[in-house]
């Protein structure tokens, strides 16, 4: 993966109709044009959201959330930062992150996935645990999401993965 990033801190996220930079999450967040165009139907309709906003927004939120962490869980710890910033403000993986929002909310939409990280296990008729394995699985990211973000380098989990002079400023 090349980066062609720009170490200026002056440089913000790019923000535009489809994506916005959450400064206090620090990540992308699908807007709702984008969500609903991308299903093809109102999701803060009568059928998903029944209108609420608030839970609609949060569920925008837990799709970056979860395609965030997924990026993270494949990064060495040292390597966590200089990621963040690529996504943050690297022009070059926007359309990745894009890409890979869209299709965890397609997934989330049509099979509930993002309900099955809460999940417990416990089957309380039968009182025994269940195997998080079996009811999980890798099941937690859309296999277009995955893709999209391995062959972009986004998995990559070696520690090489670092730009020298990032600097938490805030901006990102």
């Amino acid at each position: 993966m090349s980066l062609t990033t720009n170490t200026d801190s002056t440089v913000f996220p790019y923000n535009d109709e489809d994506m916005v930079y959450d400064l206090d999450l620090r990540m992308y967040i699908l807007t709702v044009d984008a969500c609903d165009d991308y299903i093809g139907d109102n999701l803060n309709g009568e059928e998903y959201f029944d209108g609420n906003t608030k839970k609609y927004d949060r569920f925008r939120e837990e799709v970056s959330e979860d395609i965030y962490e997924y990026i993270f869980s494949h990064t060495h710890a040292s390597s966590v930062k200089t990621k963040r910033y690529v996504m943050a403000k690297d022009v070059s993986i926007r359309e990745t992150i894009k890409k890979a929002l869209k299709y965890q909310l397609r997934y989330n939409v049509r099979s509930s996935a993002n309900i099955l990280k809460d999940m417990h296990g416990v089957n309380i008729e039968k009182g025994k645990a269940l195997s998080l394995s079996s009811i999980r699985g890798k099941i937690g990211i859309a296999p277009q999401a995955h893709n999209v973000l391995a062959r972009s380098g986004m998995l990559y989990t070696g520690s090489g993965y670092q730009i020298s002079d990032v600097e938490e400023d805030e901006t990102y």
